[in-house]
């Protein structure tokens, strides 16, 4: 049908000393999958959300730490591969809005999201899929203003960057197109393309998920 599928997985404490195993067992499997089947997965997506954890609030820098090495682990490990990669992070690792910190790793202080532009560079294709999610795209506090600075960040560089919209019931009701309408959402998704269309990182858009955007009336 023409369709691509992409192997996708990961928990909020993957990227945990003593947890990265399980990371690994997935992405392996997926390499693996590649190698003896005709139909292949088109590519591979961490959607590991470490912010959630407790130890998280201790120390940001440490949690944040382990998350971009592990990333940096995976993209070693995709070496001579087929697969495409792709890394699902929340809208704040840029640091604009002052939520998440700078943190020293592989010889440089900065932010989460700038670390993840560098280690991503080594891998053609790879793309950072940033939960901007809003029911509105205009405004402040929208998709487009909140998913600005990764944008233009990522210009810099090779990596594409998908605006991701959240369709699931799920609170707070302004993050969500859950008991809207078919015609709100794709109205929003054109105004984000038309905002984003000519910026050279623009990779364009991503719908969670997709029996709930099925559901839209």
């Amino acid at each position: 049908y023409g369709i691509a599928v992409d192997a996708e997985a990961g928990w909020r404490n993957w990227s945990e000393p003593g947890n990265e195993y399980k990371a690994f067992a997935v992405l392996d499997y997926a390499l693996q999958y590649n190698r003896t089947h005709e139909h292949k997965f088109r590519g591979f997506q961490y959607d590991i959300e470490p912010y959630l954890l407790d130890e998280y609030k201790e120390d940001k820098r440490v949690v944040l730490r382990n998350f971009v090495s592990l990333i940096n682990a995976a993209v070693t490990r995709l070496s001579g591969s087929d697969l495409m990669f792709s890394v699902v992070i929340p809208e704040f690792y840029d640091g604009v809005q002052g939520e998440t910190p700078k943190f020293l790793y592989n010889l440089r202080v900065t932010y989460a999201y700038d670390h993840l532009l560098r280690i991503l560079e080594r891998r053609a294709g790879s793309k950072i899929i940033v939960m901007a999610y809003r029911n509105f795209a205009l405004g402040k506090d929208g998709s487009i203003a909140i998913a600005q600075d990764e944008i233009e960040l990522a210009n810099k560089r090779s990596t594409k960057v998908v605006i991701a919209q959240e369709l699931g019931n799920v609170p707070p009701p302004y993050i969500t197109f859950y008991d809207t309408s078919r015609t709100l959402y794709e109205r929003e998704l054109g105004v984000i393309d038309l905002a984003f269309k000519d910026e050279k990182s623009y990779g364009g858009t991503a719908s969670h998920y997709i029996n709930a955007l099925l559901a839209l009336e």
